[in-house]
């Protein structure tokens, strides 16, 4: 059976009248007919009674009939769930992220996108940038908001959508509070609150050299793999610590922030997809993330 058949048998069952189920059907009775005995013939049964003035269904044409609407509304389904789908309105989003995205970019862009496409279920997996570049890679994120600094882009497209300096966390009590700007050589012997190296480690060098131009080695006294756990520690007082640039009211109690003047990278969050022209779900997305760029030039700038 075809579509076309099953259409034409529906027309007929419901008019009752082959001249009038032609003209609903916008062709002529003869190749109606035509089609109609072919139906039959391939299901070896009778759908219609026929007589020269009425045309009347068989059991077995009323119990097609049922089935035939039932097939005909899951073909109309399917068809407006795939352009649903080929527009963006519709489907699964998987997409990584690292903590530092929910600061800045991520929260906003996920409201915005999710009532703009409230079709579409979203999927979000916190993981580092090398999980997450790995993943997509592998199809089992459709994209990623990462830290890039020197990774391997090979299979991959990315945009940057966040770009801001970095400040220094303090403890309230510190004395580095009562400067309003911090030379990176003044923290020189200051105990230091790091990330790991393996997680990051273009970026944890590229760090330690602007220290080592400034004449000292950090001294780092803790590391720490979220920014949440290093805002904490130096809330207790174990250190300082570079972070990106935050509003005032994501702080914790009892930590400041300055600026810190050094040949410091800036902060980036970029978002990844595989490469050439992302998916339409994940192409929607990133006009969304786009609009909640956060870019800065300097860090007077940022603040």
């Amino acid at each position: 059976m075809q579509f076309r058949q099953l259409e034409c048998f529906l027309a007929v069952a419901e008019e009752l009248h082959f001249g009038r189920a032609a003209r609903r059907l916008h062709m002529t009775q003869p190749p109606l007919s035509l089609r109609i005995r072919r139906l039959e013939e391939e299901l070896g049964v009778r759908l219609f009674d026929r007589s020269s003035r009425r045309v009347a269904l068989t059991a077995a044409g009323e119990s097609l009939v049922r089935e035939a609407r039932a097939i005909l509304d899951r073909i109309g389904s399917a068809a407006e769930i795939t352009r649903a789908v080929a527009r963006g309105d519709l489907g699964i989003l998987r997409l990584g992220f690292v903590g530092m995205a929910m600061d800045a970019t991520l929260p906003r862009a996920i409201r915005d996108f999710l009532q703009s496409h409230p079709g579409v279920q979203l999927s979000l997996d916190e993981l580092s940038t090398l999980e997450q570049l790995k993943a997509v890679r592998g199809g089992r994120l459709d994209g990623g908001l990462v830290r890039l600094y020197e990774h391997d882009l090979t299979g991959l497209s990315s945009e940057r959508v966040m770009r801001v300096p970095y400040r220094l966390a303090i403890p309230h009590s510190h004395p580095l509070t009562r400067r309003r700007r911090i030379p990176l050589r003044c923290l020189k012997g200051v105990p230091m609150i790091t990330h790991p190296r393996r997680f990051q480690p273009h970026l944890y060098d590229r760090i330690s050299a602007a220290c080592r131009q400034e004449g000292f080695e950090p001294h780092v006294v803790q590391e720490a793999v979220t920014k949440r756990t290093t805002l904490a520690l130096v809330a207790a007082g174990i250190g300082v610590a570079l972070v990106p640039s935050l509003p005032d009211a994501l702080l914790p109690q009892r930590v400041v922030t300055r600026p810190i003047a050094g040949d410091l990278p800036m902060v980036e969050i970029s978002v990844v997809w595989p490469e050439g022209r992302p998916s339409m779900l994940m192409g929607c997305f990133l006009e969304t993330a786009h609009r909640y760029r956060v870019m800065a030039k300097t860090g007077e700038e940022a603040r």
